[in-house]
């Protein structure tokens, strides 16, 4: 029988130090499974591994396009740019959505795949498309009513497009925020921290028959009276906003989730040249009552 010599016992390696080869063949075994459970000590593998949020631009000619991630990082994008990708990384499993913080001026664009869920890559297909905006932009306040119960501000946009009052060409956004998907101003008259706003900055406005309604300020928004109403009739639309273009309480109705006659939303008449009789001229009302809503061109 042979004796074996020169035997040495293989050194143990503990699987829970971040510098041992055990560690990172557990770590890339977990990933490969998708398994984001604890690893040792408190250790969250998604904390460990983490990617960017970015995607493609097409027809971008206008200054000014902002874009913000999760409501915090914004991004500049220079004309003619046909990608953009954010500085910071988002973990695995951790949710994503990206904005308009402002629209690029002369153009309108329009987001595609620009919310979901970090996978184990980058997220590289947002899509960013653009074309020539309108110069003088229609308002109109919609003939029917709508249901709280929307999920967000923003979401009641479609409404916009297909209500019956809809001029027949352009697109529209509705006057309503939730200071998520959708804000006006976070200071008293400002336009500061807008988010996807509905009205542009030194813009004409008219209503579907061509009268002038009235010239946005630098920011985007009337802080005094308008020439000429919105509409020659009273309306009765939510909005969400205060008098100064801040947002109610995440635009309540539990920003724009439910239509529970307990909850409250706030409304305005677009009938008057007053801004604050426009923003929340009807105050406080019932979320179970489907209301009008205030739809502008981009």
């Amino acid at each position: 029988m042979g004796i074996l010599t020169n035997c040495s016992s293989s050194p143990l390696e503990n699987i829970c130090d971040p510098s041992s080869k055990s560690f990172s063949k557990t770590i890339a075994a977990k990933l490969l499974l998708g398994d984001t459970s604890f690893h040792c000590i408190s250790m969250n593998i998604s904390n460990l591994k983490s990617f960017t949020i970015g995607g493609k631009i097409s027809g971008l000619t206008g200054v000014g396009l902002k874009l913000i991630l999760n409501q915090k990082e914004t991004l500049m994008i220079s004309p003619g740019s046909t990608e953009f990708v954010f500085s910071s990384k988002i973990p695995i499993g951790s949710d994503y959505e990206v904005n308009f913080a402002t629209q690029a001026e002369g153009d309108f664009c329009e987001l595609i795949n620009s919310i979901g869920k970090v996978g184990n890559k980058n997220i590289q297909d947002i899509e960013i498309n653009c074309k020539a905006s309108c110069i003088k932009c229609i308002i109109f306040v919609t003939q029917n009513g709508y249901p709280a119960n929307i999920g967000k501000a923003s979401n009641f946009d479609s409404s916009c497009q297909s209500d019956p009052n809809y001029p027949g060409s352009g697109n529209f956004k509705a006057m309503v925020v939730d200071g998520v998907s959708r804000r006006a101003s976070i200071t008293s008259n400002l336009g500061d921290g807008q988010i996807d706003w509905v009205f542009k900055a030194n813009n004409a406005y008219i209503r579907p028959n061509g009268i002038n309604i009235e010239t946005s300020n630098p920011n985007g928004l009337f802080t005094s009276t308008i020439s000429t109403p919105i509409t020659s009739i009273t309306s009765d639309h939510w909005t969400g906003l205060e008098l100064d273009w801040t947002t109610f309480l995440d635009g309540a109705c539990l920003k724009w989730t439910t239509n529970s006659a307990s909850e409250l939303g706030i409304a305005g008449d677009a009938y008057t040249q007053d801004i604050l009789t426009l923003t929340r001229g009807k105050g406080l009302q019932h979320c179970s009552i489907n209301r009008q809503l205030v739809c502008v061109e981009q």
